[in-house]
């Protein structure tokens, strides 16, 4: 039976920066890397931020000269302009051709996703790597779809939602992500970071683990609720094959909850002592002890993210961090102490947040952020997130199609009026020199 073409898209991030940088999305390389695998499709992929030209003109050459049967592409909620952009462009280029979309944004809210972009033919819930393989298996033998697990599609005028699909348990299976695929090296070198003292270094990022065990409120895990960690057998034979293959100066362990255990800490470590690079890793705060901070003291972690969030205890309490501001006092200057930095910031605008409580965080803030490099923010109230789930119960997304299509702004869910929560976006603003998307569409 002849194989269907795929083709695999990152569009060209409108979204970001003017200075273009953005953050490779990882997901989508696991995706075409599954695919190439399983060699159930002839699989091609583009990077569109590193190709000249027109969008059109681009995927018009791509689609036509290689027949292209399906387009597949995914990302954030965040991202929703570049999504709906190119899968417009892919019919508009030739209607007859299949459309998939994962990621965030449609796992999150899956009808709504789709509502809002009717050039869509399936979307992907969830982890997408066997999922789409499945799919295209039975779009390639053209059978029913509606047996294949974590999928949603249109059927007679009506979204058919299939059951959630089984999380991946064992992370070691998957191949490695498709860096040569997406123009990795060009990424690299065009997509620099800047360390505190202003050099320019190339940031890879490694998947260590997927999902979280927590439910803070503004969060949302699109691979799943159930925490899983890769071995370190198979994350550093990824880092081996990276650094292989390119020019590295500083690894990024992208792993929630990567210290489950000091040994597991410990290990890494010392694992990571003959390579020459920096490296960073995430940590809970309740997770920060003496004995972790000693195995990480005099090691090249460069850079500690830990989620502080609010110096309120009431608005820690309704985030459900399950944490203190005593607590995070104490992590923070524990690791002050040895010389390790840390980054964190506070967010402003959870569902208990109060002018009192705002302020509170912002004096806090204005403290101490010098000491412990903190930034500060206005919560988004994602689609997938409890918030955001509050938002649409209470009307103050009336409209969640519209609220994905003007980029998921910041809307009031507080306990402030609007004068109070823009006295505060404002006081905000002023940290960032930046001007936020604020809408407010009760009164509209």
């Amino acid at each position: 039976m002849q194989k269907l073409n795929i083709l695999l898209v990152i569009p060209r991030y409108r979204t970001y920066s003017k200075s273009n940088h953005y953050v490779m999305p990882l997901g989508i390389l696991y995706i075409s890397s599954y695919l190439k695998q399983a060699q159930v499709a002839n699989v091609r992929t583009v990077n569109l931020n590193h190709k000249e030209g027109e969008e059109e003109n681009i995927l018009s050459d791509l689609i036509g000269q290689h027949h292209t049967d399906i387009l597949g592409i995914g990302g954030l909620s965040g991202e929703y302009q570049d999504i709906a952009r190119i899968i417009k462009l892919a019919k508009k280029i030739n209607p007859s051709i299949k459309t998939i979309v994962g990621g965030g944004i449609m796992t999150a809210d899956p009808v709504t996703a789709m509502h809002s972009m009717p050039e869509i033919d399936y979307g992907i819930i969830g982890e997408g790597e066997i999922t789409i393989v499945e799919l295209i298996t039975a779009l390639t033998r053209k059978l029913p779809v509606n047996h294949i697990d974590g999928i949603i599609f249109r059927e007679s005028g009506r979204y058919i939602t299939t059951p959630s699909r089984k999380e991946i348990t064992d992370l070691d299976k998957l191949p490695f992500p498709d860096y040569e695929g997406f123009n990795y090296d060009l990424y690299l070198k065009e997509n620099p970071d800047l360390s505190d003292e202003g050099k320019k270094y190339s940031q890879v990022s490694v998947v260590g683990g997927r999902s979280c065990k927590y439910n803070c409120t503004f969060c949302f895990h699109p691979s799943g609720t159930t925490y899983r960690q890769r071995s370190l057998d198979s994350i550093f034979s990824e880092i081996d094959y990276l650094v292989s293959h390119y020019d590295i100066s500083y690894i990024a362990l992208r792993e929630e909850l990567f210290a489950t255990d000091n040994q597991r800490v410990k290990d890494f470590c010392k694992r990571m002592e003959p390579y020459d690079f920096d490296w960073s890793i995430q940590l809970r705060i309740d997770s920060i002890n003496q004995q972790l901070v000693d195995l990480l003291k005099n090691t090249r972690c460069r850079y500690i993210f830990v989620g502080i969030e609010s110096a309120s205890d009431q608005v820690l309490r309704s985030m459900h961090k399950g944490i203190t501001l005593a607590q995070i006092e104490t992590a923070l200057e524990m690791l002050r102490k040895a010389n390790l930095n840390s980054r964190s910031g506070v967010i402003f605008g959870d569902s208990a947040e109060t002018l009192e409580t705002a302020t509170f965080t912002l004096n806090w803030f204005r403290r101490n952020y010098t000491k412990y490099r903190m930034f500060a923010d206005m919560i988004i109230s994602f689609p997938g997130s409890i918030l955001y789930k509050r938002a649409c119960q209470k009307k103050i997304i009336p409209d969640p199609v519209q609220f994905l299509k003007d980029g998921c702004p910041i809307i009031n869910l507080s306990q402030m009026s609007q004068s109070e929560f823009l006295e505060i976006v404002h006081a905000v603003e002023k940290i960032n020199y930046r001007h936020y998307n604020v809408k407010d569409y009760t009164q509209q």
